[in-house]
């Protein structure tokens, strides 16, 4: 039997018993043919030398957003996994780098379709397009290329340890110099090499080494696969971070140490000494879909080695809505019915959901921003892509401590944050020069220790507010800031409210509608940023001409 490419079918592996197109089957583990149905192994199937580089594959094109993946298959495919366009590919002959291993697709179709439709159980208010059968008919399997670091390293290290315990009435704090031989030998430290696959969602979907093979052009007979185009050079010193991480957490353990830390030459490969470095290219299983929405693309990915599944999924406006609707109307009946609320209680209620509000959307905004800036990707400015992941951030190095990459956006509103910094220090400045008589009056005017508690929590949450704004404008993502200057004012409002002891109740209701209005305002940014967050923009793709 020969080689694909030169094969009955042109670009596919023949059936030795009729000749027929031969496809990879999952469940079996073998190769059927599609005309008679016979299984034949794999290693029946004569492939190019392990030691050529390259192999002959069929580049599918998308007309839509020009990505490229590959496939020794000559079916064309009317689906695009990258912009989520019912389109034609169009193919023709390549060569592309041929891995050393492949873990080969061991989740079925309806398996992955199962986990898919299990995973978005837990989210009732996802638009009902998500589970519809037609979206879940465009899962597409495909082969995303991952580096395989190997990282050795054998040599005297040195390394500071410290514990801390107690024993009777008296804490010990301990500190250690060590100096000791670090043999290591870290195998199977996986990168992503496709630049159009995230690194974010290839590290949750947690592929691992073990269950590789060797590379045979069969295993992606009726596959696809996305190309390799990120150098290998772009993960060695997260690699080499890594392999650190994990010996020092051997040391931590070995020693019962509360913290291991390099002090050698950490300039010198995070302090590994005679550091080596080896690379090989695995092509690991991914079933992948993309639904577009306009000029947005929420993507799924589920692990074809053990069916994990790694997606964000969008919240629909409409059931939102809805479901707020309703349960405003259910807490109505059930106040009205059973409690009574005073309006200046009210009112600090309302504050404090303003806070929690206030304090999602900077978790929400913080995320959006860092995949806007694809925060987590390699930094492709430079002459080569490099990287700086978790593993060197969360490694302590001696006078610096490695930052992931920044986003512009955090640069925030210029004039927003001197203009809230002003407001900080004028709040700092009367509280020191007219603190005391400020709290003195809480105290004395205070007509029940109730309203004295509730004018000193309101004044706490209009503190923490101005202090909270602050410190968001000037990382920069705090999003509008009307909604935050109505909270400043309700805010203060009730504040002065209180402290004059008027026990208008409209006036409260006023600014109890103030901060709802504010917090509905607040609420309905951070679902337009998780909507924002869980999508992608439509890729577009510059074709290599060459």
């Amino acid at each position: 039997m020969s080689e694909f490419g030169t094969s009955a079918t042109g670009r596919r592996f023949g059936c030795p018993g009729c000749g027929g197109g031969l496809r990879y089957d999952i469940t079996a583990g073998s190769m059927v043919c599609d005309r008679c149905g016979e299984h034949t192994a794999i290693g029946r199937l004569e492939d190019a030398p392990a030691e050529q580089n390259m192999m002959e594959v069929t580049e599918y094109h998308c007309p839509q957003c020009g990505a490229v993946i590959y496939s020794t298959d000559t079916s064309a495919t009317g689906f695009c996994s990258f912009c989520g366009s019912d389109v034609i590919l169009t193919g023709k002959l390549g060569k592309t780098r041929r891995p050393s291993a492949i873990v080969p697709f061991s989740v079925t179709r309806e398996a992955c379709e199962a986990a898919y439709r299990e995973h978005l159980k837990h989210y009732r208010l996802m638009p009902a397009e998500l589970k519809s059968t037609e979206t879940i008919s465009h899962f597409r399997p495909v082969y995303v290329p991952f580096w395989s670091y190997h990282v050795e390293s054998e040599g005297v290290a040195e390394l500071k340890g410290t514990k801390s315990y107690t024993r009777g009435n008296t804490r010990y704090d301990e500190d250690y110099d060590l100096s000791m031989h670090a043999e290591i030998d870290q195998r199977g430290i996986l990168y992503d090499a496709s630049s159009a696959f995230e690194d974010e969602t290839a590290a949750m979907l947690q592929h691992t080494a073990s269950e590789t093979v060797p590379f045979h052009a069969a295993y992606l007979s009726g596959f696809y696969a996305q190309a390799a185009d990120v150098p290998q050079e772009t993960y060695e010193d997260e690699a080499a971070a890594t392999a650190v991480r994990m010996f020092m957490n051997r040391v931590k353990e070995e020693y019962a140490m509360d913290a291991v830390e390099m002090t050698g030459d950490v300039q010198n490969a995070f302090g590994l000494p005679n550091a080596r470095y080896e690379a090989e290219m695995i092509m690991m299983p991914v079933w992948l879909l993309a639904h577009r929405q306009g000029e947005r693309v929420i993507y799924t990915a589920v692990n074809g080695s053990n069916g994990r599944v790694v997606c964000d999924v969008p919240v629909s406006n409409g059931k939102l809505a809805a479901v707020t609707l309703a349960l405003a109307c259910v807490l109505f009946v059930l106040l009205h019915l059973f409690l009574t609320v005073k309006p200046d209680l009210l009112m600090v209620l309302c504050g404090i959901l303003l806070l929690i509000t206030q304090f999602q959307f900077s978790a929400a905004q913080t995320a959006l921003n860092n995949r806007r800036t694809r925060a987590f990707e390699p930094d492709y400015s430079g002459s080569r892509p490099t990287f700086t992941g978790p593993a060197q951030a969360l490694l302590k190095r001696k006078g610096d401590r490695v930052a992931l990459t920044g986003s512009a956006l955090q640069k925030g509103s210029k004039w927003g944050g001197i203009l809230l910094s002003i407001a900080g220090i004028a709040l700092a400045g009367f509280l020191f020069t007219s603190g005391p008589s400020v709290f003195s009056r809480l105290f004395n005017l205070a007509g029940s220790s109730g309203h004295m508690l509730l004018t000193m929590g309101m004044v706490l949450i209009l503190i923490i507010m101005i202090v909270h704004t602050v410190i968001r404008v000037r990382k920069g993502g705090s999003g509008p800031l009307l909604p935050r200057i109505l909270a400043l004012i309700a805010c203060v409002a009730g504040v002065f409210f209180l402290l004059q002891k008027n026990y208008e109740d409209l006036l409260y209701y006023g600014c109890a509608a103030a901060m709802l209005l504010a917090a509905a305002w607040e609420l309905v940014t951070i679902t337009r940023a998780h909507n924002e967050y869980a999508s992608r923009p439509v890729p577009f793709f510059q074709e290599d001409d060459a």
